[in-house]
């Protein structure tokens, strides 16, 4: 007999198993390659700020300490650049951790948390593995969001509405009259949660001020961003959120572990958010490199959704998984994407030139 199988939750047995990236280092031992091309996990390929590494090396000396459950420093950063009231700042050990969190504190067993297929997985795993249910609207042709689907489903009043714009995987953003329409549709029942992992990729013509519109809706909400992207940062995990009021926060440290956000961490994102002159220089190059890859792409003759993140969503037209194998023993690591109905697409992060262009080559010898 199973000792284990009695002791796990029905709703956590029936779970899928995250669908996450490779480790370069393991792969590279493996295949006995002398480079990995990891263009799996959306990671930044500039690497962090060098005053965060530095600061991480000046962190050091301290870390028999506990680090400052406040987070005060990066509050007060992050409040004064978005300004906000730093009460209404969250940190935890990346964006997901609070989505976690988030979940736990607001949702019961049978309610529902609405939001789009193809999706970031734990928006859907973390309700189902409270007894919550996910409900999965599709994009609408071209890659629109289903804003009409999503007022519908408003209106029985879930629990939760959780949209990531840029969206992970597919890319595109919300449109200014989307948030509009989608937050005029929302009751106080429901909390709504933008997922903005990637917007600091998005090109400036593209942009929507989500937190402005936010700010006229009387139902409770909440933004989250991370340092895990376009900062480069995602060895160290922190992540953060902006609530409508500082009760939702603290209600949500206390379900978060006293200690969520480790000293290196905190000294590497201040230093790394005040370093805006690296981020701008990584986004805009990550903005080239993505119109150039899409390109490719499509002069290939592949399908590819609009992206304003920092990776490209498209169709092979066969099993993703027998393609990305085969780009895998060639050193070049991609995600296939395994959601049902979507299981020919792949989703590749935006690299540098030469990975980009090392991934091409791949991807031709793997699609011939």
């Amino acid at each position: 007999m199973d000792s284990v199988k009695p002791l796990i939750r029905d709703e956590v047995a029936s779970l899928p198993a995250y669908n996450a990236g490779l480790h370069p280092e393991n792969l590279r031992r493996q295949l006995g390659l002398a480079r990995i091309v990891k263009l799996d996990s959306n990671e930044n390929p500039f690497g962090p700020s060098p005053k965060a590494i530095e600061a991480v090396k000046a962190a050091a000396s301290t870390l028999y300490r506990y680090p400052d459950r406040n987070e005060t420093a990066l509050r007060a950063l992050i409040s004064g650049a978005l300004g906000v009231e730093p009460d209404r700042l969250a940190f935890g050990d990346g964006s997901e951790d609070l989505i976690g969190i988030i979940y736990r504190m607001c949702m019961r067993p049978g309610e529902v948390a609405v939001t789009t297929v193809p999706s970031f997985g734990l928006h859907q795993i973390w309700a189902e593995v409270l007894g919550a249910r996910a409900l999965l609207l599709p994009f609408e042709e071209g890659w629109r969001f289903p804003v009409a689907a999503i007022e519908r489903a408003l209106a029985d009043r879930p629990r939760v509405l959780i949209l990531a714009s840029p969206s992970n995987p597919v890319g595109v953003v919300m449109t200014a009259e989307d948030v509009d329409r989608v937050l005029a549709a929302c009751g106080p029942e429901t909390l709504v949660i933008f997922d903005e992992a990637y917007v600091e990729f998005i090109s400036p013509e593209a942009r929507v001020d989500v937190l402005a519109r936010l700010a006229r809706h009387e139902g409770p909400w909440v933004v989250l961003r991370t340092f895990s992207k376009a900062y480069g940062l995602a060895g160290l995990r922190l992540g953060y959120a902006i609530a409508r009021d500082a009760d939702f926060i603290r209600n949500l440290y206390k379900v978060r572990s006293p200690f969520a956000v480790n000293a290196a961490a905190l000294a590497a994102a201040e230093a790394a958010f005040a370093d805006t002159q690296h981020l701008g220089m990584v986004t805009g190059a990550i903005r080239g490199l993505r119109g150039e890859l899409r390109a490719a792409l499509m002069k290939r003759g592949l399908k590819v959704a609009p992206s304003e993140g920092n990776s490209l969503f498209f169709d092979v037209k066969k099993d993703s998984k027998a393609v990305t194998a085969a780009l895998r023993e060639k050193g070049v690591l991609i995600k296939p994407w395994l959601e049902a109905g979507y299981t020919s697409f792949v989703r590749v992060s935006i690299g540098t030139r030469s990975e980009n262009e090392l991934f091409l080559t791949a991807l031709d010898a793997a699609l011939a």
